[in-house]
C-alpha cells in the first residue's frame, strides 16, 4: 500500500505518530529536504518516534522512507489526469472522445489499484483460497457480475465457488460455512448490515474471509482475515455509472485468480487440457 495512504489512514498510530503523519501530509513540498533530526524538531517528537513510524509503515528506517516517498511523489505527478471517475465524459463530446476518456479512466484506475498491491497480502489471499474446500462470494448489483466472472474462471481449475447472495440465499450459506471454507466480500463501501452480520458470525466461528473494498477502515474491513483495498474515487449517488469501482474489482479478481493459478501452474494447465478433451469426446464443445 502507498505510504501516503497509510499516513492518511493513521491506522493504529500513537499520538506522536499522528503528529508526524499530519505534518508530512500538510508539508509535502518540504519533507524531502528535511533530515530526521529536523523532522523531529518541527513535529515536537523524537528521532526514535520517527523510526518507529517508518517501521510501522513496513520500512527499514527514515532513509528508505524518504526514497519511497520521493518515488510516490514522482508517480503522482506523472499520473495526473483530467478524467473525473464520476463524470468521465461531458455533454456534446464526440464518440471517439468518449472512448478516449473511458480508456484513460481504465488505465488510471488500474495504475492506482496496482499501487495498493502488496506481495505478501496477495500471496496470503491466493494460499487461503487455494486451500479452501469451498469459496462463497458475497456481492450485489454490478459487483455480482464481477463475482460471476471470477467464479467462472475458478470453475476451470476445479474450485467449488458459490455466489452466496444469488437468489437472496446469503443467510443460508452463511450458517453452513465451516473453517475449511473461505468467503469473499466484494463491496465498494462495505456498509451492508447483512454483510456485517455474516462477518461477525465468521469471526466468531473462525471462518476465514477476505474483503475487497474501497473503505479499508470500515467495520467489515476490520473484521476481515484479509482486506484488499481498491481506489475510493466514486461518489455514491453522483456519477454516470460504476466505471471506476468495477474496473478495480475486475482487476483485483483477475490478479487473485492468476496468483491462485500459479501456485500449481502445471497441474492447472493439465486440468484445463483434460477438461477440453472430455468436452470433445462427449460432443460438448458447442456449449463451452
Amino acid at each position: 500500500m502507498k505510504i501516503l495512504t497509510q499516513l492518511s489512514d493513521m491506522h493504529n498510530f500513537t499520538p506522536n505518530e499522528k503528529s508526524i503523519a499530519s505534518y508530512i501530509l500538510t508539508h509535502k513540498e518540504r519533507i524531502l529536504h528535511l533530515t530526521v533530526q529536523e523532522l523531529a524538531k518541527v513535529t515536537y517528537t523524537s528521532h526514535s518516534a520517527i523510526n518507529r513510524l517508518t517501521h510501522k509503515l513496513g520500512l527499514s528506517g527514515f532513509k528508505e522512507f524518504i526514497i519511497k516517498l520521493a518515488l510516490e511523489f514522482q508517480q503522482n505527478t506523472q499520473n495526473i489526469s483530467n478524467v473525473d471517475p464520476n463524470y468521465p465524459f461531458s455533454l456534446g463530446e464526440s464518440s471517439l472522445q468518449v472512448a478516449k476518456e473511458i480508456a484513460e479512466l481504465m488505465k488510471e484506475t488500474i495504475e492506482k489499484n496496482f499501487a495498493f498491491m502488496d506481495d505478501d497480502l496477495l500471496s496470503q489471499t491466493a494460499q487461503l483460497l487455494d486451500r479452501a474446500e469451498r469459496i462463497f462470494i458475497y456481492a450485489l448489483g454490478d459487483s455480482q457480475i464481477r463475482a460471476k466472472s471470477f467464479q467462472n474462471k475458478l470453475f476451470k481449475i476445479n474450485k467449488y465457488v458459490v455466489i452466496a447472495t444469488e437468489l437472496s440465499e446469503w443467510a443460508h450459506h452463511t450458517v453452513n460455512l465451516t473453517p475449511r471454507d473461505c468467503a469473499i466480500f466484494l463491496t465498494y463501501h462495505g456498509k451492508s448490515p447483512s454483510y456485517i452480520k455474516a462477518a461477525q458470525h465468521f469471526r466468531h466461528e473462525n471462518i476465514p474471509f477476505i474483503t475487497i473494498t474501497a473503505t479499508n477502515q470500515s467495520e467489515l474491513a476490520n473484521l476481515s482475515t484479509i482486506c484488499i483495498q481498491v481506489p475510493n474515487d466514486e461518489v455514491k449517488l453522483a456519477k454516470i455509472g460504476t466505471f471506476s469501482s468495477q474496473i478495480a474489482f475486475d482487476y483485483v479478481l483477475n490478479v487473485i485468480y492468476s496468483c491462485i493459478y500459479k501456485i500449481d501452474y502445471l497441474k492447472n494447465m493439465q486440468t484445463a487440457t483434460e477438461s477440453f478433451k472430455k468436452f470433445y469426446v462427449n460432443d460438448m464443445m458447442d456449449d463451452v
